[in-house]
């Protein structure tokens, strides 16, 4: 293999800056970083390919979403940015193996992406119905083993927590499914009229249970756990009502579904409870009894 060059050192800098920023928190927009290294759009958005495994996008711009890479050290952005910048001097195999390998390194700290590599075709057959905007016919493996047919319009792939979800319409209802579930898609001609709107909705939510959200949960934080909910949202959509006298914190989820929240508020037990529904949180304690009672309590919905 070749050695790199000034200008792929030159790049390896800018990609480090970017990666530093990002790793900071920064939320960052092609057109600006384009401007401030003074180079072209389409420069800064080959720079952003390089690092499209470790990056998120919403309506702002591009960030690192911590819950699933964790902090970067200093080397770890200097390993990563290193291969970025020389990895056109690779085979595409050797290629593909850093690649995977440079990405198993960083999400080890967070959630461990989901294992795709032998559903490749179907995974991309329905990233070109949501991109072409066609019907998408599938069967669908319920968690009781059971399957369904779906003819969905697929708005969006999202990945949350390194899992793959499709967000869509189901004759008019959104509705979320798990890509691991999803059993022998079909790409028909058939398309759809595209809801722009719809899109931004599931672009910018937290939320992955389309469909099925509550208007509002209230959440209460406890003093001692508190500052862990303030320096960043551990909660989808969350929102903060008020911060109390001892030192707690009601929190509010907007719009968001239980099988969202409840999962979070039992890691976080004693210090996190669900303050409304009042029924959420006597359900959520009734599961915890039946599982500690060796029973299985199914959700109400």
């Amino acid at each position: 293999m070749a050695s790199p060059s000034k200008n792929q050192l030159k790049i390896a800098e800018r990609l480090a800056d970017i990666l530093t920023r990002l790793n900071n928190g920064e939320i960052l927009v092609p057109q600006q970083l384009a401007a401030k290294y003074e180079i072209s759009l389409r420069t800064i958005q080959r720079d952003i390919g390089r690092l499209s495994h470790l990056l998120d996008k919403n309506s702002k711009g591009y960030f690192i979403d911590k819950n699933r890479h964790g902090h970067l050290g200093a080397g770890e952005i200097e390993r990563i940015c290193r291969f970025a910048s020389i990895q056109d001097l690779f085979p595409e195999p050797d290629r593909k193996f850093f690649r995977e390998a440079l990405r198993q390194s960083v999400t080890v700290k967070g959630f461990q992406y989901e294992d795709i590599k032998e559903r490749q075709n179907e995974f991309d057959l329905i990233t070109q119905a949501v991109e072409q905007r066609n019907i998408l016919s599938f069967a669908y493996v319920k968690t009781d083993g059971s399957i369904k047919n779906y003819r969905l319009e697929p708005y969006r792939l999202v990945n949350k927590n390194g899992i793959w979800y499709l967000a869509g319409l189901d004759c008019g209802k959104q509705k979320t499914f798990c890509f691991s579930q999803i059993r022998n898609p079909q790409k028909e001609r058939d398309t759809f009229l595209f809801d722009e709107a719809l899109s931004r909705r599931i672009e910018e939510s937290d939320s992955l249970y389309h469909g099925n959200h509550i208007g509002e949960i209230v959440v209460r934080i406890a003093a001692r756990a508190a500052p862990y909910f303030t320096r960043r949202a551990l909660l989808p959509n969350q929102e903060t009502v008020r911060s109390l006298e001892d030192g707690s914190l009601l929190l509010a989820c907007k719009n968001v579904s239980p099988m969202e929240v409840v999962p979070i508020v039992q890691y976080w037990i004693p210090h996190v409870s669900i303050v409304s529904p009042a029924g959420l949180q006597e359900q959520m304690e009734r599961k915890l009894r039946a599982y500690l009672d060796g029973k299985d309590e199914k959700w109400e919905r």
